[in-house]
């Protein structure tokens, strides 16, 4: 539905993607879907799984109805569920136990702070990382330690935070890497029944919470743990989380990464540590150009506009009607940078401060487009109803049909799309929401719609025009790949095997 995933054609899929998913409608929409909203590459096994739950779960096929897959995954709390099957919960208490001795090395400076030290577990998986992290924090005190601290931590994965809820560990949670903090261990874990349970007091330390770290953090950290899950991103959707990252950190804050992934980062803001025979990461004072600056500045602007309820205020706007044409070309271009964040981000920063003399309406399009796929409705909206100011074609309709879509709202949605598809019969992918929104009624209005969605691909395909880059408003997937769903649908509606 947005970002910019590469195009499906064979010639042009990633060498990534598993072989077993190429050959696969389901697993090809799925590997990319998850790869946009959680940044990661899902492996085939996982893939399947993660079918077969989302068909039971909706008594459909992909094949069968492709919409009750995207409306499924189009919810956040969903996103947070399903990523059960692609994450690994690996974890154990003190694992790269290093990190620890670093970290206890570390806090007699910070203590200096004279403040409460902010630290977060990213990626906490069922929870050994945040309860260490206490536990030593909470030992060094009771040594006479004068430091106060506030711990997040959260994960993707609704059921593995669940699980660190509950504070019950097996012995499985315990290995030789992490043994030399036995000591601490003894000391805050209760045998039960044959499990452990970590006590109260350091239970209470701990804030944990389901997120997904492709969406930033809202806080800023002394010390954040970030390890063995940079690994399973995509490239691009790895510099796109170190960059929240370094955003996250406070002037000096410390970042604790998995030891085979350290070799990886080269962040501008991010300089390589060395101490206990392990690196770690610290964020620098360098100097910044006027033009991140001003950035900065803009993005502060945008935070300061929400309100208590994290609605969006806009500055009023001069009144200015000149049109602002959309190019595909340019608005793919854009997705490119870093999946689009950057553009989505100044975007909305101007439109805050009442800046918008430099807005192109493929920069508004593009940035419509990321807010659309990460879920913020608010900014989604807000974008779309300064870009109809300028702009009255079919991407601007198709827009709206697509924010409407992820509400829920699919009678409105559909006749968005109509009106886009009226605009231009060679915007397919107006045609391709039409008929999938299709699926559920009458199965003559059904296979009609599906027809007239194909012949306004191959009508796109005839005009040779390089302007028609009409993928990158339906996540990058080439028009091959909506035709080859398109002719299997017909196929299953005519009980053709």
């Amino acid at each position: 539905m947005n970002g910019n995933t590469q195009a499906a054609d064979n010639n042009d899929i990633p060498p990534e993607v598993p072989v077993e998913v190429l050959s696969s409608p389901a697993l090809l929409f799925l590997y990319y879907r998850i790869e946009r909203s959680l940044g990661i590459k899902a492996g085939s096994e996982a893939l399947i799984n993660l079918n077969e739950y989302i068909e039971k779960s909706c008594g459909a096929s992909f094949v069968e109805n492709p919409a009750v897959f995207e409306r499924f995954l189009s919810s956040r709390e969903r996103i947070y569920d399903v990523s059960k099957f692609i994450t690994v919960n690996e974890t154990y208490f003190f694992r790269e136990e290093v990190h620890f001795e670093i970290l206890s090395d570390l806090l007699p400076e910070l203590a200096k702070l004279n403040r409460s030290l902010k630290i977060c577990s990213a990626a906490v998986s069922t929870g050994c990382e945040a309860y260490s992290i206490a536990m030593l924090l909470d030992f060094h005190i009771k040594k006479g330690l004068e430091i106060d601290y506030s711990l997040d931590a959260f994960d993707i994965s609704a059921s593995a935070i669940e699980t660190a809820k509950k504070a019950r560990y097996s012995a499985n949670a315990f290995r030789m890497d992490g043994s030399t903090w036995k000591y601490i261990l003894d000391l805050y874990l209760v045998p039960d029944n044959g499990e452990y349970v970590v006590s109260n007091n350091i239970r209470a330390k701990v804030n944990f919470f389901t997120h997904n770290i492709m969406r930033g953090l809202d806080k800023q950290y002394d010390i954040i743990f970030f390890r063995n899950s940079l690994i399973y991103f995509s490239a691009i959707s790895r510099l796109s989380v170190l960059n929240n990252i370094a955003q996250a950190l406070s002037n000096n804050g410390y970042l604790f990464l998995g030891a085979s992934e350290t070799s990886s980062v080269n962040h501008p803001l991010l300089l390589n540590r060395f101490s206990c025979d392990a690196f770690y990461f610290q964020k620098t004072h360098f100097s910044k150009t006027q033009e991140q600056l001003d950035i900065k500045s803009r993005e502060s602007a945008h935070n300061n506009s929400r309100n208590k309820r994290g609605e969006i205020r806009l500055k009023p706007l001069p009144v200015k009607r000149e049109e602002m044409p959309i190019s595909c070309v340019e608005v793919a271009e854009i997705l490119k940078t870093d999946e689009g964040k950057t553009n989505a981000q100044n975007i909305i920063a101007c439109l805050s401060d009442g800046a918008s003399s430099s807005f192109s309406g493929s920069g508004l399009a593009a940035c419509a487009l990321y807010f659309l796929g990460s879920q913020d409705i608010d900014s989604a909206g807000s974008v779309i109803s300064f870009l109809e100011k300028y702009n009255t074609d079919e991407f601007t309709q198709f827009l709206r049909g697509e924010l409407h879509f992820i509400k829920g709202s699919f009678e409105e949605a559909e006749k968005y799309y109509q009106e886009a598809a009226v605009k231009n019969k060679q915007f397919w992918p107006a045609f391709y929401r039409t008929a999938i929104l299709a699926a559920e009624g009458n199965r003559t209005r059904y296979e009609y719609k599906v027809k007239k969605a194909i012949e306004s691909i191959e009508l796109s395909r005839q005009g040779h025009d390089k302007e028609h880059n009409y993928e990158c408003f339906l996540g990058g997937f080439s028009s091959s790949y909506f035709i080859r769903i398109l002719e299997k649908k017909i196929d299953v509606e005519r009980g053709v095997t």
